[in-house]
């Protein structure tokens, strides 16, 4: 069976680095009120770098798959797509609604 990938809706809250191709701090908050933080280059949180020129902090989108659920909350793994919060925390449960799905 083919995991169910979606876009978790997060935020870029600083700018780490504008040089090419861009570094970014962005946050994810989880369903119990937790903030995680991700650093990486600005592409791997956004196709469209022109949006991040704007004030922060901005909307953006961490690729990941959807490996459960628990109690209402789905329990997501950015590991497949090489990206981790600053701890090395790559599994989250978050409210269905911080999710843009897509079946791959």
């Amino acid at each position: 069976m083919t995991p169910e990938e979606a876009h978790l809706r997060c935020e870029a809250v600083s700018w780490i680095s504008r040089d090419f191709p861009g570094w970014l701090r962005v946050r994810l908050v989880d369903v119990n009120n937790t903030s995680w933080y991700f650093v990486d280059k600005a592409p791997v949180f956004s196709a469209d770098n022109s949006r991040l020129e704007a004030r922060l902090p901005a909307p953006v989108h961490i690729l990941c798959s959807i490996v459960g659920r628990d109690d209402g909350a789905l329990v997501v793994s950015t590991a497949p797509h090489g990206v981790e919060a600053e701890d090395g925390q790559c599994l989250f449960q978050v409210h269905p609604g911080q999710l843009d799905r897509h079946t791959v």
